[in-house]
């Protein structure tokens, strides 16, 4: 299911958890540059989409193979007779692959939603929380023996870390701090404000990411990022899975939450002018600025063909200029 760019060989752990008996020399890129050197003649898989579940990616393996005299062969297609017929069948056996493919995402997303809406946790707990097991979730089987145990969120033995979250909010809430500067005044006392586990130091984006979480309100949320579809970037909160009822103790209520996004909203509005001119720009030009990674300290958006480096917070005027002319130049 994943892209050709994707697709490689996996660790002997995966194979052996996944019970394939026979070993692997390579995946499906090691394949394709072993053909680019002349060093194959034929290919057999058992049926085409061992290829891939996407009718893209299985066309362009094939079209590669072709190109290189290749012949791809799939063991459950019949042998002799037209090529028309075979390409007929061939191409058949692709859709109901990819149909296979988005049959089965569907089901998973709608297990994800079932999942969350009965509160069980999804993803790594946030700071101030841990996972703990739910004796009393039914237990699930699936092909490789018992279930994953179901987890729920549970605040962590350290209450420094709910301390923490509470004042965070409260100085986002009622002081209108920006993320650095709420960053230093918990760096400044780190025995009231204990970092996480691998957490080197209070970070600016630590402090965005704590403020946005709805989870502090007690319920589980899902798909509040489109990580596959969209490159992490925050979905609509009304596509927003929350469960049914309040799932695990709460640190920050409800309403308190929802003031603080209101705050930072309106605090986004004040950017500095020279973000807003970067925005007007690439609207006037018809641009979308798409965030491709960020770190601590800076985010890597790509627009107009090109991808450029900005810091979080204020930004320069001369950085400003440069950006609005790259979107001018890609126009």
């Amino acid at each position: 299911m994943l892209g050709l760019d994707e697709r490689s060989q996996g660790s002997a752990a995966d194979y052996a958890r996944l019970g394939v008996p026979v070993p692997r020399d390579g995946g499906l890129r090691e394949l394709l540059e072993w053909a680019e050197c002349g060093e194959l003649d034929r290919v057999v898989c058992e049926r085409i989409s061992r290829v891939a579940r996407d009718m893209l990616p299985s066309l362009q393996v094939e079209y590669h193979l072709a190109s290189r005299g290749v012949p791809l062969e799939c063991a459950n297609e019949p042998r002799g007779g037209m090529t028309t017929g075979q390409l007929e069948l061939r191409r058949t056996a692709q859709v109901r692959a990819e149909i296979y493919r988005h049959e089965l995402l569907e089901q998973s997303m709608r297990g994800q939603r079932q999942h969350a809406a009965a509160g069980y946790r999804h993803g790594p707990p946030c700071y101030g929380y841990i996972a703990v097991v739910d004796a009393d979730a039914p237990a699930a089987a699936n092909r490789f023996g018992g279930g994953r145990p179901k987890m729920r969120l549970a605040l962590h033995p350290d209450s420094r870390r709910a301390d923490t979250v509470q004042e965070v909010f409260q100085l986002r809430r009622e002081e209108q701090l920006r993320d650095s500067e709420i960053a230093q005044v918990l760096a400044a006392d780190l025995d009231r404000h204990p970092l996480a586990d691998g957490q080197v130091l209070w970070r600016p984006a630590r402090v965005r990411r704590m403020l946005a979480q709805p989870k502090y309100s007690g319920y589980q949320v899902f798909g509040r990022c489109a990580a596959r579809t969209n490159r992490s970037r925050i979905n609509p909160i009304a596509d927003w899975v929350w469960s049914r009822e309040q799932a695990h103790p709460v640190v920050v209520p409800l309403d308190e939450w929802h003031e603080t996004q209101l705050v930072t909203a309106q605090m986004q509005q004040w950017q500095a002018p020279d973000w807003d001119r970067v925005h007007e720009a690439a609207a006037q030009r018809g641009i979308q600025l798409t965030t491709v990674r960020e770190s601590d300290t800076h985010i890597l958006y790509e627009a107009a063909g090109r991808q450029f480096v900005l810091p979080y917070g204020d930004l320069p005027a001369a950085v400003a200029d440069e950006v609005i002319i790259i979107l001018e130049a890609g126009a």
